[in-house]
């Protein structure tokens, strides 16, 4: 089977859409999280001439592929409705979003009745699109969306050791569509070579073989939070169930997904989501449409367990994540001294090696925090092999160890 590469995601849908549109096709072709190519189709009929019932079907082909992406995007039913109260005049603004369109086909009836099907590709800039929605107030910005969920950021891995094999060979398909789901809701994800790195980590395979349920995954995941800034973990452990129906090949794709904090690996909340048996144009076609309807049935309740466990866990400050390598143990005591005067609540976690990492939770700005902890450690006179390095919600410190 046919690798799908990650820039070249197909997901195709059929949708339905009132007021005399007809039957509305649409195939909608991921380049990349920014740009999408639709094929879209818009049906004229009942007018005697050809000519106006060609220029119908062309702006109805245009109107859908906007459409198909929006639907695409808005993740909330109330983001729906305020779409659909204001789609006509959204709508008028598309070219804003059309870098550019080309013909596929264009078909007209006379009989049985007056009929025209345009079908265009219709290449958008997914980025502005979100833009649009953003100052129509149909979704929140960025900023404010940070704001309210205090700015963590989700590291999204695709559970290699516990996946179908047909499903692993579209891995890449999965990534891109979970990076998406996230990227819609404004909600940093920490990249591919982190995940790269994590498939060839012998320890962390390791570990994640032998975990059995949630709590045995914590080893696991506080060997992640060591080598990836991420607040938040998601594994997904997909299946793909290949069946037959009237001699079409179908595919059902079933997506665990479970949610850890990478600080602590606690483990957060999880749930399942099952997609309908599709049959599109392709295999990878019907498993990418069959992506998002899974998606999208487990996600919401995930990001709701992970957005309240977010805000009770920052609501003494924001959590910082310390990462102390090669410290002795009288030098950890002094830095957990210095950290009892800068911080509200400190608590250590497990040392493993010569790691040693502690949780705080700080009212200031994070860089803030690493220069006055630098600035306590050479008072301390413990010398660093390197500056402090700051990622995300996380600073790590590395001693010399060629100074005693």
């Amino acid at each position: 089977m046919k690798q799908i590469q990650q820039s070249l995601i197909w997901v195709l849908a059929i949708v339905f859409i009132a007021g005399g549109f007809g039957q509305v096709f649409a195939q909608v072709e991921m380049l990349d999280e920014r740009t999408a190519i639709v094929t879209s189709r818009g049906v004229a009929e009942g007018m005697k001439k050809k000519k106006d019932r060609e220029a119908v079907a062309f702006e109805r082909a245009m109107d859908n592929a906007v459409i198909m992406v929006v639907n695409d995007m808005l993740r909330e039913s109330d983001e729906r409705k305020k779409f659909e109260e204001i789609q006509d005049q959204f709508l008028v603004k598309r070219d804003e979003v059309i870098q550019n369109f080309s013909y596929i086909s264009k078909n007209n009836y006379d009989k049985p009745h007056y009929k025209t099907t345009i079908t265009l590709e219709v290449r958008l800039n997914r980025d502005r699109l979100r833009q649009m929605l953003i100052d129509w107030n149909i979704i929140k910005a960025a900023d404010d969306v940070r704001e309210e969920l205090d700015r963590f950021s989700i590291m999204p891995y695709i559970d290699t050791a516990n996946s179908d094999q047909e499903a692993l060979e579209y891995k890449d398909l999965f990534y891109t569509r979970v990076r998406v789901f996230f990227e819609d809701q404004n909600i940093p994800t920490i990249g591919l070579d982190e995940a790269t790195a994590l498939e060839a980590d012998e320890q962390f395979v390791a570990l994640q073989k032998s975990s059995t349920g949630d709590e045995g995954v914590e080893d696991a995941i506080l060997t992640i939070s060591r080598a990836t800034p991420a607040d938040i973990f998601v594994k997904i452990t997909p299946r793909i169930e290949t069946g037959k129906y009237g001699g079409a090949t179908t595919k059902k794709v079933i997506l665990s997904v479970g949610a850890y904090s990478a600080m602590t690996g606690e483990f957060i909340g999880s749930n399942q989501g099952f997609s309908e048996p599709l049959a599109m144009s392709s295999d990878g076609a019907s498993v990418g449409a069959a992506i998002d309807q899974a998606m999208n049935a487990a996600m919401p309740r995930v990001m709701d367990v992970i957005t309240s466990f977010w805000r009770d866990y920052a609501k003494n400050g924001r959590p910082v994540k310390l990462i102390f390598t090669d410290f002795s143990f009288d030098e950890i005591r002094n830095v957990r001294s210095a950290l009892q005067d800068m911080t509200n609540d400190q608590k250590r976690m497990k040392a493993a090696g010569n790691v040693t990492e502690y949780m705080v939770w700080y009212d200031g700005d994070v860089e803030e925090l690493m220069y006055d902890l630098y600035d306590a450690l050479r008072a301390y006179n413990i010398p660093l092999s390197e500056d402090p390095a700051m990622v995300a919600n996380s600073i790590r410190f590395y001693r010399d160890t060629m100074s005693q």
